[in-house]
C-alpha cells in the first residue's frame, strides 16, 4: 500500500498530456480511479497483447513495440511511466535511452524500479538495481533526476521475502522454474520454515516503521528533460 500511495502521489503531481505507459497491463484502469491524475490521451505500449484486457475508454489505445525501439518520433510524450519494468528488459540502459529520447523538454519520466525484488516472472526477470544505477543510467539518457525516493528498508524487505517464499516454496507460476530443485532436508524442514516466516513477517513489518533505507524494496524515480 505504501509503494502505491507513493506512485500514485508522483502521477497526480508529475503526470499531464500525452502519457505513454510502458509495460503497464492494466494500470490506465486504475489511474482513471484517481481523479487527481490529469491525461490527456493514454498510450499503452505492451510486447504482446496477451495480459492487456479489452480497454473501451476514447482515450486509451494500446501499441504494441519493443519498449527498447519503438519507431516512435522523438519529444512524443510528456509524461512516460516504466513501473517494475527495466528489471525485465536485458538490456535495460536501452530502454531508459529511449524514454528520454521520446519524452519532451520539460516533459516528466516516472518508474518504479526494485532493488531488493525477489524472483518473479521468471525466466524473464534480471536485475535488480541500486540508487547509482539509476543516477548512471538517467545520465546516459540525457535525464535529470527530480526526486529519487526510497520505499521500505531492510525490515520492509525481510518480510516481503518471507511472504514470497511461500510463492516460490509451492512453486508458483513465475517464481519458481523446473531447473530449482528441493532436496529432502527442505521437505523436512518446511513446517519449521513456514512457522518461522509466518510469526517473522508481522515483526518485521512493526520493525519497518522506522526502517532502514539502504536497501529499500522499490525506488519511485522522477525525472526530467
Amino acid at each position: 500500500m505504501l509503494r502505491s500511495r507513493k506512485l500514485f502521489q508522483a502521477l497526480e503531481q508529475h503526470a499531464s498530456g500525452e502519457v505513454l505507459d510502458i509495460g503497464g497491463w492494466d494500470f490506465f484502469l486504475h489511474a482513471t480511479k484517481d481523479p487527481k491524475i490529469k491525461f490527456s490521451n493514454w498510450t499503452n505500449l505492451e510486447r504482446d497483447a496477451a495480459h492487456v484486457p479489452d480497454i473501451k475508454d476514447p482515450r486509451y489505445k494500446l501499441l504494441i513495440a519493443d519498449g527498447c525501439d519503438t519507431k516512435l518520433p522523438a519529444g512524443s510524450f510528456d509524461t512516460i511511466l516504466n513501473m517494475q519494468v527495466v528489471e525485465h528488459v536485458f538490456e535495460p540502459i536501452k530502454m531508459v535511452e529511449e524514454i528520454g529520447r521520446l519524452l519532451k523538454k520539460d516533459g516528466k519520466a516516472i518508474f518504479l524500479i526494485p532493488q531488493t525484488s525477489v524472483l518473479h516472472h521468471a525466466p524473464e526477470h534480471y536485475y535488480n538495481f541500486t540508487r547509482y544505477w539509476i543516477y548512471k543510467a538517467l545520465d546516459r539518457a540525457g535525464l535529470k533526476l527530480v526526486k529519487l525516493d526510497p520505499i521500505g528498508g531492510r525490515w520492509t524487505t525481510f518480510a516481503s521475502h518471507l511472504v514470497h517464499f511461500f510463492f516460490q516454496a509451492f512453486r508458483a507460476p513465475g517464481y519458481s522454474m523446473p531447473e530449482n530443485k528441493r532436496n529432502l532436508l527442505f521437505y523436512l524442514l518446511f513446517p519449521l520454515m513456514a512457522v518461522y516466516a509466518l510469526v517473522s513477517i508481522p515483526i518485521c513489518l512493526i520493525f519497518g516503521l522506522g526502517d532502514l533505507n539502504e536497501d529499500p524494496n522499490n525506488y519511485v524515480v522522477i525525472a526530467t528533460k
